[in-house]
């Protein structure tokens, strides 16, 4: 895996990310663009993995539940997702739902049962559409982009750039919120 370019996250409210390319490329369709998109710390703010990593999963699990209806802060990628459904949209108008060449994911680490919600009432109140919401309750990520074959693939954290690109897919690892701090203290020498 190589890193094709280097940004950093949100300059002057602009979204980037730095693109990691795998060794060996997984066919993807020709006829149709596929975006995947992890959820908290891309589409919404990273409000919900604070909560995570400062109180743990019971915690996180509580406050989606008790958040049910509040919708979550955007996060940086909110705006790409928004000009893809733009698009889409002008495909659906003309009665071509069906054969739209650019078709949307959602792959997330949520489950569906527990915390999904708050992520499907955010989306739909911003009047955005996901082709396909994947919710993974924790599971590795690579196996299921491996099956959608998406394009590029966009997450917050490094491991599971680094599972998509194990299986093949080009992925963009978003440099923004809390978990970009967990990994600051993990690495001696970082931020000084």
């Amino acid at each position: 895996m190589t890193a094709a370019n280097k940004n950093s996250c949100s300059l002057k409210g602009i979204a980037a990310a730095t693109m990691f390319m795998p060794d060996k490329l997984t066919e993807v369709s020709e006829s149709q663009l596929r975006v995947a998109f992890d959820g908290d710390a891309v589409l919404f703010s990273d409000e919900s993995e604070r909560i995570f990593k400062a109180h743990g999963l019971d915690k996180f699990f509580e406050h989606e539940r008790e958040n049910e209806d509040t919708l979550l802060e955007h996060g940086p990628l909110k705006g790409f997702l928004e000009a893809l459904g733009k698009l889409q949209k002008k495909f659906y108008a003309k009665g071509q739902r069906l054969s739209c060449p650019i078709r949307t994911f959602l792959v997330t680490a949520r489950s569906a049962a527990s915390s999904g919600i708050r992520a499907l009432k955010t989306l739909r109140a911003w009047g955005l559409e996901i082709d396909e919401a994947l919710f993974l309750a924790g599971a590795p990520k690579g196996p299921m982009l491996e099956k959608i074959r998406p394009h590029i693939y966009f997450d917050d954290q490094m491991f599971h750039v680094e599972g998509a690109a194990e299986m093949g897919t080009v992925a963009a690892h978003v440099p923004y919120g809390i978990a970009q701090k967990h990994i600051a203290k993990q690495k001696p020498g970082v931020g000084k």
